[in-house]
């Protein structure tokens, strides 16, 4: 039993996790003990032989587990394994988890009892296994107060979700004759405790056989009064109540399908994608979910990571693992293996990668190869081959441990030659070929191989070593003869083929060329022209002039001076001089690559550059000036002259060191001429240029448009729009609000911000134009005037979509109301009155909104009719726009209630005139306008069936009774003459019961 045995601590009952709290005569006591049960049980013939067998072999153990606890070595590793066992036996319980969200994991009640019988390990107890497995016996933590619950569990049990719909329920009771209109989740706090405080009246006032359910709803109405007052406990009430009752479909499903597995985040993520989201508060939703799975002891994981079980195979348990997962929480060995070339995770026994087919042992010998190229190409400076070589390693091994460090090293070497190299280059270009081939002689022993690999480099070196090279023949021929003009002749041959070669230049420096005169300066424009006067050897096509130059002060020069320009003639033109800045030149001459000991001096020279960019523009009462301060200039100074007869006196601007000032108070109509003179401090002296000047005529602006109307025509649909004006009036809008400074804007920027209405009709003072339906533009009324425009008021016009498919019922005396939504409408608006229909903001109408989610969950608006027989509805679609809630053309409805009035009336013809009698209802103030129609034949069914013979504007009644006197000859036959309401609506609240006469045949 010494390989593949069981764990003596598991055997002998003993606490992994307690070594030190076990004695040596503890454990053998305990070795005694279990000796003598196992001796009994292989004794025992009432056990099975399997059961008998093992018991006998553990006796034969018992040596060997004495041996292992007598040794400190033995012990203490047998306690250790002992530990790593229980842990891995303790993982299972990350299967029977609710893992919150913050990825902590809360056991579910009743699990760890039956556990710890089946682990069978004596000794070891619950908190134990807690501390190995890594889970809690911790709660889920709490969504809401304990009041709200309480609130929400009442609200419960009489089939409500939140305090709306406990009202809602109580106020449509039809026994309980609540006279209050339905709240919804918009009524504000205030009036949603006054509805609460009259349905609990309401409540404890009536009989229980009026509301069976009275002590539930009682009750119900205590718990949610504890909170009532608290704005924050409310709130937290109803946003609790409709995300349990968004979740109910949720809850059903997880209970429907669980199995007893663990369900994984995605799977509640896809069961909540299910419910409507305008609705779902997903933090409370994951927090409830979490608190109604660890109440139903359903197993879920709500964090982000997936979390799977999987065996592990070097200590063969089941551990928790995830995507990222690559040791083992409980052995601590590779579960898999990660590929050096894709990075993909994988079992640790593949040979081959299962996804690149990276072969493990190929590429670590190939990478070693690599590396050997890679350091011995930095030894022999070959940066570029080293490179190579890296790539290879990357390609074969991108996780190779040192590319980091190569990386590192190659750029180090990479840069001390591109700086060896520059300076090479910089050396060759100046056709310093001496000191080019030492540079390159110190590149070569730093890095022998760079000349194989840069080509042009090692063209260069060739070259100027060749140069050299001569260059040292020559001086040794000059030093090998005594005539002193061939001498001369030599060391110039010389510094021709290597002009730093310093030999022949230290000789030739005892004949310099004699310097150039009169140096003086000329301006053209922007360009500086300096002339000069050649020394009388100039004739010399060696000789060229060397220009210098220097801000504030005369160059210093020496041989190693770089000039601005080497030219040949009389004269340099320097374009590249800065306005304001004083410079100084030095002109040298050159031959042979030596300065003339003397040369000619010129300065200060400055430039005053004028102000650049100069524009005047039209402005709301004045103009606008604007330009560019020339680079170099000190301020900006601009005079103002009216272009009048007689007055030519300028005015200074107080411009100050703005490049943008509005010149405002002027006269519409007026030409001025502005003189813009840029100024310069120079050595503590100003020095002004000679001025730009720019004119232009000061617009006369007209009144902008602040009076504008704008009509809706019913008729066709169209709009159409007033203002006053004298002048022509363009109309633009755009779908955003724009802000324009001032009254004044440039025509080319309204056409670009916004877009030029074209009219169906136009007028001397508006025009008529159409809006695509659905849209809300701001409308811009602009008087063009020349390449500007007068900027008005703006107006907002909302084309918005009404109700449509508008159907009217009245039932108890409720008016229903349904309709079709237009998309993107938030709210109706309904606007109530009963004498006419009123628009909105009429103070004497009732006016009442509904949300478009109010309106889903009844699916109908209800108007009471009250005791109104005859209401007048307005009804109007609302909107958000940016912001802003706008309402669309309105739709007015007549709703009568569905009670007439019946009204008798006799017809009574005498000598002197006809006599009327009418009888209705007691109450009945007066009958609405009437007219009496004769047929020719029969009798009238309706007014057009015959000739009116007599008209009436309404007829007033006294306790509901009225007699009229006509005089008209049209009633000399009553059984042909029939009363009809001249006004067809009338007939809604009145109908008549007409006499009965004897039938003409």
């Amino acid at each position: 039993m010494a390989e593949n045995r069981p764990n003596y601590c598991q055997l002998l009952g003993m606490n992994p996790l307690k070594e030190s709290s076990y004695s040596l005569a503890d454990i053998n006591k305990l070795i005694q003990k279990m000796g003598e049960v196992w001796a009994n049980e292989s004794r025992n013939k009432q056990n099975d032989t399997e059961k008998r067998f093992k018991s006998e072999r553990l006796v034969e153990a018992i040596p060997h587990i004495e041996t292992v606890m007598a040794d400190a070595t033995l012990r203490h590793k047998e306690f250790t394994d002992g530990v790593t066992l229980l842990k891995g036996k303790s993982q299972k319980l990350v299967q029977d988890c609710v893992i919150l969200t913050n990825g902590k994991k809360v056991l579910i009640p009743g699990v760890m009892d039956p556990f710890l019988k089946k682990l069978r390990w004596e000794g070891v107890k619950e908190d134990d296994i807690l501390q190995l497995s890594g889970v809690s016996k911790d709660k889920p933590p709490t969504v809401v107060p304990q009041k709200v619950e309480n609130a929400y569990k009442s609200l419960r049990t009489v089939d409500t979700f939140t305090t709306v719909e406990l009202l809602n329920r109580l106020i449509s009771h039809p026994n309980l004759e609540i006279g209050l209109t339905p709240v919804g989740y918009g009524t504000s706090l205030e009036e949603l405790r006054s509805a609460f405080n009259d349905c609990e009246r309401r409540v404890n006032s009536v009989r229980q056989d009026i509301l069976p359910d009275q002590d539930s709803y009682i009750n119900c109405l205590r718990n949610v009064k504890l909170i009532i007052q608290d704005d924050s406990l409310m709130n937290t009430l109803t946003a609790y109540g409709k995300c349990n009752k968004v979740l109910e479909p949720v809850i059903s499903t997880i209970e429907l399908e669980s199995t007893g597995q663990q369900l994984q985040r995605r799977y509640i993520d896809d069961l909540l994608k299910t419910v409507p989201q305008q609705e779902l508060d997903t933090d409370m939703a994951l927090k409830i979910l979490q608190q109604t799975c660890y109440k139903k002891k359903i197993p879920v994981n709500f964090s982000e990571r997936e979390s799977t079980m999987d065996r592990c195979p070097h200590c063969g348990h089941l551990v928790p693992v995830d995507s990222n997962s690559v040791y083992c929480v409980v052995c601590g060995k590779e579960l898999k293996c990660v590929c050096p070339s894709c990075g993909t995770i994988q079992a640790p026994s593949n040979s081959v990668c299962m996804k690149c087919g990276f072969n493990f042992t190929e590429g670590l010998q190939k990478s070693k190869i690599h590396l050997m190229n890679i350091n011995g190409a930095l030894d022999k400076g070959m940066i570029v081959k080293a490179e190579k070589e890296l790539q290879l390693l990357q390609k074969v091994y991108p996780m190779h441990p040192e590319i980091a460090s190569i990386k590192t090293s190659i750029e180090r070497s990479k840069a001390d030659l591109e700086a060896m190299k520059k300076i090479f280059g910089e050396a060759y270009s100046k056709k310093k070929y001496h000191e080019a081939k030492g540079v390159c002689d110190s590149i070569v022993s730093k890095f022998p191989g760079a000349l194989s690999e840069d080509l042009e480099l090692n063209h260069k070196y060739t070259d100027a070593k060749a140069k050299t090279e001569s260059a040292d023949g020559y001086c040794r021929k000059a030093d090998e003869t005594d005539v002193v003009q061939q001498k001369l002749d030599y060391y110039v041959t010389a510094i021709r083929i290597c002009p730093d070669h310093p030999v022949a230049k230290n000789k030739l420096m005892e004949y310099p060329p004699y310097g150039p005169a009169d140096a003086e300066c000329k301006f053209d424009n922007s360009k500086c022209i300096i002339e000069y006067v050649p020394p009388k050897e100039s004739g010399d096509n060696e000789i060229i002039f060397c220009i210098y130059r220097e801000k504030n002060n005369f160059p210093r020069v020496d041989e190693d001076t770089r000039p601005l320009a080497e030219v040949k003639g009389r004269s340099f033109e320097d374009t590249s001089i800065e306005s304001g800045v004083p410079y100084y030149y030095s002109v040298y001459s050159k031959r042979w690559g030596i300065l003339s000991r003397e040369g000619c001096h010129i300065g200060p020279v400055v430039i005053l550059a004028e102000v650049q960019d100069v524009k005047v523009e039209n402005i709301e009462g004045g103009l606008r000036l604007s330009y560019k301060k020339p680079k170099g200039c000190t301020r900006v100074r601009v005079w103002r002259c009216e272009n009048v007869k007689n007055n030519a006196s300028y005015i200074e601007l107080g411009v100050r060191s703005d490049t943008v000032y509005d010149d405002v108070g002027l006269k519409g109509g007026r030409e001025y001429v502005y003189l813009f003179v840029a100024e310069y401090d120079i050595h503590g002296r100003t020095e002004r240029s000679a001025g730009t000047y720019v004119s232009r005529v000061a617009i006369d602006t007209p009144t902008p448009i602040r009076n504008m109307k704008i009509k809706w025509n019913k008729s066709d649909g169209t709009f159409s729009v007033k203002w006053s004006s004298e002048h022509k009036v363009l109309l633009f809008s755009s779908a955003k609000k724009i802000k324009m400074p001032g009254t004044l804007v440039k025509m080319d920027d309204i056409r670009s911000w916004m877009k030029e209405i074209v009219p169906i009709e136009e007028y001397p003072d508006g025009m008529r134009f159409n809006v695509a339906d659905g849209s809300v533009l701001y409308l811009y009324p602009i008087i063009p005037t020349g390449n500007m425009g007068v900027y008005g008021n703006e107006f907002m016009l909302a084309n918005l979509k009404p109700f449509r498919d508008v159907e009217k019922v009245v039932s108890n005396r409720d008016c229903i109301l349904t309709m079709t939504w237009p998309p993107g409408a938030t709210a109706a608006k309904l606007v109530i009155s009963d004498e006419e229909v009123k628009g909105e903001g009429d103070p004497n109408a009732e006016t009442v909104y509904v949300r478009k989610d109010e309106y889903l969950e009844d699916k109908q608006i209800r108007i009471p009719m009250g005791k109104s027989r005859r209401k007048f509805i307005n009804m109007f679609a609302e909107y958000e726009v940016a912001g802003e809630r706008i309402s669309s053309h309105g739709i007015a409805l007549e709703v009568f209630s569905a009670s007439c009035k019946k009204v008798r009336y006799d017809v009574t013809v005498g000598s002197v005139g006809t006599i009327l009698d009418f009888v209705t209802d007691y109450g009945v103030p007066s009958l609405p306008p009437m007219v009496a129609v004769r047929a020719t034949e029969g009798i009238p069914l309706k007014k057009t069936d015959g000739e009116i013979v007599w008209r009436s504007e309404g007829v007033t009644l006294h306790a509901g009774k009225a007699t009229e006197e006509v005089h008209s000859k049209g009633f000399s036959d009553p059984a042909r003459v029939r009363l009809f309401f001249e006004n067809d609506a009338d007939y809604n609240l009145y109908r008549f019961i007409h006499p009965l006469y004897g039938r003409h045949s």
